[in-house]
């Protein structure tokens, strides 16, 4: 079994200063919504709908989807075992997320099929 999960980097507008923020959504077992409900109409330059925000597609910096063999936590606490026990390193998601062997990105993928197909937005 496979688990994607989703990065997305936005501008924040909360303050008058230009910050950034991270929204992550881990463990995703069945990706269909949210190809319906992210990916789709990122592609498309669309609003996204998510629970509790919408995002202009303006406001996206940076989308990824990842793909990984377990959950996000379950690799965590492996790749921390791994570590001498003197460390005080603590392995977050985003090293799971550069270690080649340890997840994939497919976000490349996932655009080339939406681009081969032209899917269209759901009404």
């Amino acid at each position: 079994m496979s688990y994607y999960h989703i990065l997305i980097e936005v501008n924040d507008h909360i303050s008058t200063i230009e910050q950034t923020r991270d929204i992550e959504i881990f463990d995703i077992i069945e990706i269909q919504p949210y190809l319906h409900a992210i990916l789709l109409p990122y592609f498309n330059e669309q609003l996204i709908e998510l629970e509790d925000e919408n995002l202009d597609f303006k406001d996206i910096l940076h989308l990824q989807v990842k793909q990984t063999l377990l959950p996000i936590h379950d690799l965590i606490v492996e790749e921390q075992k791994l570590l001498p026990s003197d460390t005080d390193v603590t392995i977050s998601a985003y090293e799971i997320f550069n270690n080649r062997d340890l997840s994939q990105d497919v976000t490349t993928i996932i655009f080339d099929l939406l681009e081969a197909i032209k899917l269209a937005p759901e009404d």
